[in-house]
């Protein structure tokens, strides 16, 4: 539990955090204003690649694979990112905040790891903060995004939690307020010193059966930490095939089977499974 304090790009390299901090809270001001984002990383992703001029296709369904939370790649002049939704909602969230981080790495800093082989965001990054030096400081970026200083700060005033006696139930109450995995919220009261590293390693020790009995018994955090149900996105496939009729550019037998085909991957990830909760994300 305690690698995501110690691997933390905070821990790590003091100066980059900081340095991230100006870049999140200036991304914040142009893109999002003042709101807690929550679901609304997915918009705010569209709106800056669209600001950006580069084309975007989100891709949004479930996988069999409890490694895999995302990739992004470049093909075709158009940024791919494919979010695995078989993952809790605040597993969704925080990872597309980390793949933001290399879409602007690639779209303002020239960063070329993205178009030469894209990224893939494995469980363990999120989890454990395992990774490389760009890994770590995507997950710091999408936690200051995510969870920004100044409205942490006003949260906990506005619910009169005190830090100095931080219970696990605070910690769930700010995972429900920001809807990003636990070990995020404690991470980001310890880079605002909010809490003590003793209080933050006491908090990272707290098992997952204890999250998990937590949740149920006071429904605090329950939406971010169950799987959503029914979430497809397959980018702009239909949107194309409905354009390309209108404009008298298919056929009609070939716009019938394009959305035939449509469906039957629709219907192939479609994801009925009663929502369940996450284990100490």
């Amino acid at each position: 539990m305690y690698k995501a304090l110690d691997n933390s790009l905070f821990v790590m390299d003091r100066k980059k955090f900081n340095q991230l901090r100006e870049k999140a809270d200036g991304f914040n001001d142009n893109y999002n204003g003042s709101n807690i984002i929550q679901d609304d990383i997915f918009h705010v992703i569209e709106n800056y690649t669209r600001k950006m001029d580069m084309p975007l296709e989100f891709l949004r369904y479930p996988v069999d694979d409890d490694e895999l939370c995302a990739c992004t790649f470049i093909r075709g002049g158009r940024i791919f990112i494919f979010l695995n939704s078989k993952m809790p909602l605040g597993k969704q969230i925080f990872a597309a905040g980390h793949e933001l981080y290399h879409i602007k790495c690639y779209l303002e800093d020239n960063g070329q790891e993205l178009a030469q082989k894209g990224s893939m965001l494995a469980s363990a990054t999120i989890d454990n903060y395992q990774g490389e030096q760009e890994e770590m400081e995507a997950n710091a970026f999408s936690g200051l995004l995510l969870v920004p200083s100044n409205t942490l700060t006003q949260q906990l005033h506005i619910y009169s939690i005190d830090t100095n006696h931080l219970a696990i139930t605070d910690v769930l109450m700010l995972m429900e307020i920001f809807a990003v995995p636990y070990k995020a919220i404690v991470l980001r009261l310890y880079e605002e010193s909010l809490i003590s590293e003793e209080q933050a390693r006491e908090l990272f020790q707290v098992s997952n059966s204890e999250l998990d009995r937590l949740v149920s018994l006071t429904g605090k955090a329950k939406r971010c930490t169950s799987i959503p149900q029914g979430i497809t996105q397959f980018g702009s496939l239909l949107e194309n095939l409905e354009t390309n009729k209108e404009n008298g550019s298919l056929l009609p037998s070939r716009y019938e089977s394009g959305k035939k085909r449509i469906g039957e991957i629709q219907n192939l990830y479609h994801y009925e499974q009663e929502g369940t909760e996450c284990q100490a994300i």
